[in-house]
């Protein structure tokens, strides 16, 4: 029999922490729970805001696709490419591993850009040196061109690929949010119990999950290149199953305190 006041053998004594400290972790969780919800609550608005403008890109997107060079007197709502007349002063080719950078100055009309991105050096950026002359394509407010002489080069300031990559970026910004708005709503309501006992399991949990998801955005988007908005949300919410599953498989796996519900 062990000694009078000693725990049995193999259980473990939970000391209770000192009530001043309990209400500083309490206050803590609270203040923090707070700001983690509060910044979730933005990120789920920011990301809602960023699905609602997805059809309009796709309309934008296909109005690019479908437009034709305007007539000789075309009228102001007319979606047409017109032609503009610029001058080169300046081009920046800068190929590096991990960033790249081709960059064509320009000094034309003001419906002109001062700047465009020209995606690649080839076929005509390379070409180009300060005071030479270029017709530049618009659509809208969209460079989509750069021609000289018979040499024309497509930019990369167009509206293609941009509702993919608005809804993929829109994605990923609701699982963080949605996260934030959990962890830290979990904070605020049972900022006393967490205090005591300390933070459950169940949000380190939550978060491999919400970061599996917003990481599912990125194979979602590369499909989306590919084909449309619609198939990249059927193969975004397609994923979501298997990265839970994989969550739960290391969890299980897990020998450390995480592992316990």
């Amino acid at each position: 029999m062990p000694p009078h006041g000693d725990p049995p053998a193999g259980r473990r004594i939970r000391l209770q922490p000192e009530p001043g400290a309990v209400r500083r972790r309490t206050a803590w969780r609270r203040v923090w729970g707070l700001c983690a919800a509060l910044t979730g609550i933005a990120m789920l608005l920011l990301g809602a805001a960023g699905l609602s403008i997805v059809p309009g890109l796709i309309e934008d997107e296909k109005a690019f696709v479908t437009a034709t060079a305007c007539t000789a007197s075309p009228s102001s709502h007319d979606d047409c490419l017109r032609s503009f007349d610029a001058t080169v002063t300046r081009t920046v080719i800068r190929e590096q591993v991990k960033t790249s950078e081709y960059t064509l100055y320009l000094n034309g009309p003001t419906r002109v850009p001062r700047s465009i991105d020209m995606g690649d050096s080839e076929p005509l950026l390379k070409r180009l040196r300060p005071g030479d002359g270029v017709t530049v394509t618009m659509w809208r407010d969209y460079a989509t061109a750069v021609r000289q002489g018979k040499v024309s080069q497509e930019t990369a300031d167009t509206p293609e690929g941009e509702p993919v990559f608005v809804c993929a970026l829109a994605l990923a910004v609701i699982c963080g949010g949605a996260y934030g708005l959990y962890a830290g709503g979990t904070a605020v309501s049972r900022s006393r119990r967490h205090a005591v006992r300390g933070l459950p399991a169940i949000l380190v949990t939550r978060g491999k999950e919400a970061a599996g998801a917003a990481l599912c955005a990125l194979p979602a988007l590369v499909v989306g290149d590919f084909t449309n908005v619609p198939v990249m949300l059927v193969v975004w919410l397609g994923l979501l199953p298997l990265v839970r599953w994989v969550v739960q498989r290391q969890q299980q796996r897990s020998t450390g305190r995480h592992a316990r519900p």
